[in-house]
């Protein structure tokens, strides 16, 4: 007979199958492919694909712009890009038509670059990029929408039509799921009329539906096949322009250091009557002044032909000089002069009629720019590249506007061979610095001038008023090694000041800080140009700097037709490459200018932790030998209590004689790294950032260091319930939990007036410190938690106290620990105080976080400390070694008189007496 399963992998409930039903009708339809033919037949007509895919670099779109659906992506005034991938090209039996398969994601909202699926914030040039990984489509950012799209595109026709479905999330949160048809007008071949790639992505959902929302209009700018119609003009109005000296590129060159301008923002210099509406392109049609632009998307020939747009902005952000926005935007192509060595270019206006980007034109194609590098950089002038932008139109013609120069504001693209720099200001500098030469310098020695990356300085900067803020001093020059050069002069042949001073040499810097809400003339974030000589000898740094007054907003108080105000000096004393305790960069940045002078400035002090690279790969050195030497320690510490563990095994009679106070001491001791560090087992948070040459080897050695704390921790562990077993299981043993107590009542006073003692020094050393701490320290040295873990470091030092007062109060005989535990761990503790005292006469760390081993704030650590420890220590170990050979109380010998029983002794009766 059959039987009915009872199986729960099989019964299914009505309930449950109701909801299944559900589920896959829902799936079913969500998934069902959208109807190519219903919607882009009239376009271009579908056809079957033949062989493999293409691999073309057309059909990449980057950094357009949409408009529309408000209710998904904010308001109007937000600023929206999308992006472009094609995922595969495939050619169809139809002439002319291909099938493409790509990607579409649009964004709303600004902050980012969008780099190969990466988002990078970039600070400057040199430093550290931080980098925040591609967020998965699992999980979309608010504010975007990505389509998976098919379709055909016509060669014939210009025309792309695609559709697909697409899922993110609204502004609001919201999960989107939307389907949507695709049509965009993208020729094959393009010229500067023709430039632009723009169309309309239209809703398929229900009207009503929560998913629906309006026409979306796209506007890009065209990477395909391009066809140069301007050059001769180009060329013929760049004649008119007096010759500037450039450097000269090689024709191998052209490409990639026209395309490396993709990276540097410019600024035009508008001057003060920009009103008028004869200072830009765009005043007359723009609601305010673009005093920024940027070229983006340069696609280069191999004849040294170029063609891109140039984006304008009302901020110095690049991500709004990147968009291609009708109105703030041009397209533009030219070619190199090899003659002149400078690019010519002619621009045309972007428009959009009634507002619409999908049917945006190019058009008035009569603005000229004229771009070059500059051979010589001096105090005045630092630019990567330069340039003017003008109309070629009559004076009284309609968009007409004077000539408008502009530089580079970024030096991301390094600088140029060939480039040479011319200073200015030596003389100056030599009347300022005239008493360096008696400066004392001792055994110091300081950096040479052969390595830029010892003179990067980040400094903090204190004004009058006692706030602070942080500046970077980023060297430009040396001699003529230009900072960022690598087929400049060699630095073995630098020309110093003088012959007669070779230890003298010509320095350039940028320095940048900002004070906000300063009310000094120091107010804003402040860009000083400086250069001066530097004495390798004794590490004397004398500057003269220079600031644009434009930078001062405007200041009314600039002297008519001052456009800089140079009267800056900054003298800095670097730090030697062998310190001592406490020494550091530090100088002062003043003003040579009258009181009563609107640009004068009280003077500020700068200081810096800087590190030397020598000083950077010996702390390297030093904290991989510290790491070895605490997993060395801790896998002592383990054999050790193993060990242990073997004795208790072979003498098991031994185990109520252990003080399970001191085995508490040393389970808490490997316990609270444990708790504090838990993440460490997996992620590195990033605490020892200050170095970041390591490749890794820090973290991976933190995780195994806490790996191995783990493993002592849990012997501790099975030390301490084999102790806390044994004496509980024996009744008879009741006098040696009073001795237990005993220790405790004696340990437990010391260790707290020692707290407290702890805690009173803190207090006062702390006083003391805050009076002559350093600019760069925002809070005390020493925390009260660090000195309190100092202090517990302490505790464990002495780890053989609770057993010794144990063995006195129990007047125990048995060798409960074995040689190996007390004396091998004493040794282990001795050893970070004896490498401190090594350390401290050969090394001085920079960076509290650059201890690894015998840190101080894991213990006590000083010339007195690193002998008073270590002594303890062996003399604790002493006492056990005499007491578990002599008897606990050994040393006290008082303790072991104890009352004696009385002798029983016979008694002869009277009864027995025989006479």
């Amino acid at each position: 007979m059959a039987t009915t399963s009872s199986s729960p992998l099989v019964r299914v409930s009505p309930i449950s199958s109701v909801i299944l039903l559900a589920l896959v009708l829902s799936s079913s339809a969500s998934s069902s492919p959208i109807s190519y033919a219903d919607h882009c037949a009239t376009v271009v007509a579908e056809s079957p694909t033949t062989g493999h895919s293409l691999d073309a670099t057309a059909f990449r779109l980057s950094t357009g712009i949409f408009s529309g659906a408000d209710a998904f992506f904010g308001g109007s005034d937000r600023s929206r890009s999308f992006f472009f991938r094609r995922r595969s090209i495939l050619p169809t039996q139809t002439p002319g038509v291909l099938q493409i398969i790509a990607t579409l994601t649009l964004r709303s909202g600004a902050g980012f670059h969008h780099i190969r699926g990466r988002h990078v914030l970039d600070r400057s040039a040199g430093e550290f990029h931080h980098v925040r990984p591609r967020i998965p489509r699992t999980f979309p950012q608010r504010g975007m929408v990505s389509f998976d799209l098919s379709g055909y595109w016509s060669e014939a026709a210009g025309k792309l039509c695609m559709v697909g479905t697409g899922h993110g999330r609204s502004l609001e949160g919201e999960p989107l799921q939307v389907s949507a048809v695709l049509m965009l007008d993208y020729p094959k071949i393009t010229d500067i009329y023709s430039s632009l790639i723009s169309g309309n992505l239209e809703n398929l959902d229900a009207v009503g539906s929560s998913n629906h929302f309006d026409p979306i209009a796209i506007l890009a700018y065209a990477p395909g096949n391009y066809a140069y119609t301007q050059i001769s003009h180009a060329q013929k109005s760049c004649a008119r322009l007096n010759a500037v000296e450039s450097l000269r590129l090689e024709s191998a060159s052209f490409c990639y250091y026209m395309q490396s301008l993709s990276r540097v923002r410019f600024e035009l210099d508008l001057g003060k009557n920009c009103s008028s509406g004869f200072c830009s392109p765009f005043a007359e049609i723009s609601e305010s002044t673009l005093g920024f632009m940027s070229f983006n998307q340069i696609q280069c020939s191999g004849d040294g032909k170029f063609h891109m747009y140039i984006g304008f902005s009302n901020t110095s952000s690049f991500y709004f000089g990147s968009l291609l926005i009708p109105g703030k935007a041009l397209v533009g192509e030219g070619a190199w002069d090899p003659q002149k060595n400078r690019l010519c270019l002619v621009a045309c206006h972007v428009r959009s009629l009634n507002d619409s980007l999908s049917r945006s034109t190019v058009d008035d194609c009569t603005i000229r720019i004229c771009l070059w590098f500059p051979a010589v950089w001096s105090i005045e002038s630092r630019y990567t590249a330069a340039g003017r932008i003008w109309s070629d139109n009559n004076e009284n013609d309609s968009g007409s506007f004077d000539a408008v120069s502009f530089w580079s504001t970024d030096r991301y693209m390094g600088s140029l061979p060939g480039l040479k720099y011319n200073y200015t200001r030596t003389e100056v500098v030599k009347k300022s610095c005239a008493n360096d030469s008696s400066r004392s310098v001792g055994k110091r020695t300081y950096p040479d001038a052969n390595a830029f990356r010892d003179f990067r300085f980040h400094v903090s900067v204190k004004n009058s008023e006692g706030k602070t803020t942080w500046g970077d001093f980023t060297p430009v020059s040396i001699g003529q090694m230009i900072y960022g050069n690598l087929f400049g002069s060699n630095v073995d042949t630098m020309p110093s000041v003088s012959e007669e001073h070779r230890s003298l040499h010509n320095v350039s810097y940028g320095i940048h800080f900002t004070f906000p809400n300063a009310s000094s003339s120091m107010n804003e974030a402040e860009k000083i140009s400086a250069e001066g000589i530097y004495n390798a000898q004794t590490g004397f740094l004398c500057l003269v700097g220079c600031r644009h007054i434009g930078s001062l907003a405007g200041k009314k108080e600039a002297k008519q037709g001052e456009s800089m105000d140079c009267g800056i000096v900054i003298n800095i004393q670097l730090a030697p490459l062998n310190p001592k305790v406490g020494e550091q960069l530090n100088g002062t940045i003043r003003s040579t200018r009258d009181k009563l002078d609107p640009l004068f400035f009280e003077h500020l002090e700068i200081t810096s932790l800087t590190i030397y690279r020598n000083q950077a790969i010996q702390s390297m050195w030093r904290m991989d030998i510290e790491i070895i030497m605490v997993l060395v320690s801790l896998t002592l510490s383990c054999i050790f209590i193993g060990l242990q563990l073997f004795h208790f095994k072979n003498n098991p009679e031994v185990l109520p004689s252990v003080s399970i106070t001191m085995v508490v001491i040393l389970t808490l001791g490997h316990m609270i790294p444990l708790v504090l560090n838990f993440q460490a087992l997996f992620r590195i948070s990033g605490s020892q950032n200050v170095l970041l040459w390591s490749g890794g080897w820090l973290e991976v050695n933190e995780v195994i260091v806490r790996i191995m704390t783990m493993v002592a921790f849990l012997l501790l562990i099975r030390f301490l319930q084999l102790s806390c077993t044994a004496r509980s299981a024996d009744e008879g043993k009741r006098d040696l939990w009073t001795a237990e107590k005993n220790s405790i009542k004696t340990c437990l006073p010391l260790y707290i007036v020692g707290g407290l003692t702890a805690w009173f020094v803190h207090r006062i050393s702390n006083q003391s410190e805050l009076k002559r701490r350093p600019l760069y320290v925002t809070q005390p040295h020493h925390t009260l938690w660090g000195d309190l873990m100092s202090y517990a470091g302490l505790i464990l030092d002495g780890f053989l106290l609770p057993q010794v007062l144990f063995n006195i109060f129990s007047s125990s005989k048995y060798k409960a620990l074995s040689p190996s535990f007390y004396i091998g761990n004493t040794i282990v503790r001795a050893l970070p105080h004896a490498y401190d005292a090594y350390r401290s006469h050969h090394y001085v760390p920079r960076f509290n976080s650059s201890y690894m081993y015998a840190s101080p704030y894991e213990g006590f650590y000083s010339l007195v400390w690193d002998i008073i420890i270590p002594c303890g220590g062996l003399f604790l170990a002493v006492l056990i070694y005499l007491q578990q050979r002599f008897g606990g109380t050994c040393l006290f010998p008082f303790r072991s008189s104890k009352p004696r029983a009385y002798e029983l002794v016979p008694v002869v009766s009277s009864s027995n007496i025989h006479c």
